[in-house]
């Protein structure tokens, strides 16, 4: 997908405006209204934090509306994953009208184009992830230079599972997040992902730490060693959606530890979910014995942003980390990715 391919004249896509606003009373659509208001909000404390960037980390999400004949049909929304705003998120494009011309998979396609080319993010990486079963917008985003990292699993409580408060073990606490044990967690995060998916989302011990809630800690043993935790998500999906993390070395306190931790929530208006990777079998047994449900698998995607060098080269992050580690060699085309996403069973 080049960036030089010019927009549809009957299709307009751009920045949430507050003119935007009268459009959705006169299409009727008031529902949407508080939510654009909101987000008009946080799009001008994004627009004050990218002029404050060396002040000021940027936090707030940028929206884009695609408008077609004075009507507003979809949005999309980039959201900054970390502190230093050098990774962003993007959601799956919000539709609230049915275009008259144009297929959501051309709508996603335009949208992209974009935040990735026409927008003034000032950003080095994008994420974004789509359900595994939606072949249309896997294609387009993989056109867009977005390659597959891992396919994660969201676990949802089954609703008639009641709350019963159990007193922890001796073996092991839980703690609640601090400075210190964010470290330690995002430690066994860090050794769980690859090198290439590290320089993209590029998260650090304190963006763990400043976006704790009552839900997130982690399980600590006798030792005071972390063998466990609930974290944020990196790409979140839901309201409430927690990583459970682990350690490499499988540790069997956990078959005991993780059940008592995650069914001691207390059933609320807000629904909570827990992302493990499909990979990890021991984790995703214990979710399954525990009365956990999978509600949906998304595949998680990441870019690199290409960046001008020397007036006319360009060069990726992952090219950086390959010319030090192996000196400056001559760059060879892309090979096809051996990523295979797995059918619905």
């Amino acid at each position: 997908m080049g960036k030089d391919k010019a927009l549809p004249s009957d299709l307009i896509i751009e920045p949430l405006k507050l003119r935007h606003l009268s459009m959705l009373k006169e299409c009727n659509k008031p529902k949407y209204l508080g939510i654009f208001q909101i987000l008009l909000c946080k799009k001008w404390f994004s627009s004050l934090e990218s002029n404050l960037t060396n002040i000021i980390p940027t936090r707030n999400s940028t929206c884009f509306v695609a408008i077609e004949r004075n009507n507003i049909i979809a949005y999309i929304l980039a959201t900054p994953i970390n502190k230093r705003g050098s990774c962003w998120s993007i959601s799956e494009p919000y539709f609230i009208g049915e275009s008259i011309s144009y297929s959501r998979y051309n709508l996603l396609e335009n949208l992209l184009r974009k935040i990735l080319y026409e927008s003034n993010i000032n950003t080095q990486s994008f994420l974004i992830s789509v359900n595994t079963n939606d072949n249309q917008n896997l294609s387009i985003i993989r056109q867009s230079g977005f390659q597959p990292f891992k396919i994660i699993k969201y676990w949802k409580r089954r609703d008639d599972l009641k709350y019963i408060k159990n007193e922890y073990k001796q073996n092991f606490i839980w703690e609640r997040l601090n400075e210190e044990n964010s470290q330690l967690i995002w430690r066994l995060e860090q050794a769980r992902e690859s090198i290439n998916f590290r320089s993209i989302f590029d998260r650090q011990w304190h963006d763990i730490y400043e976006k704790r809630n009552i839900l997130t800690g982690v399980i600590k043993c006798q030792k005071n060693n972390v063998i466990a935790g609930l974290i944020p998500s990196i790409c979140p999906q839901y309201d409430s959606s927690l990583e459970l993390i682990r350690g490499l070395a499988w540790d069997e306190r956990l078959n005991q530890s993780i059940p008592q931790r995650i069914n001691n929530f207390k059933l609320t208006k807000n629904n909570y979910y827990i992302e493990t990777t499909s990979e990890d079998n021991k984790l995703n047994e214990i979710m399954s014995k525990s009365n956990w449900v999978t509600k949906e698998e998304r595949v998680l995607l990441g870019r690199s942003i290409w960046k001008r060098q020397n007036g006319y080269k360009f060069k990726s992050i992952e090219t950086e980390l390959l010319t030090n580690l192996v000196g400056n060699l001559q760059q060879q085309p892309e090979l096809p990715s051996t990523f295979q996403i797995k059918n619905n069973r």
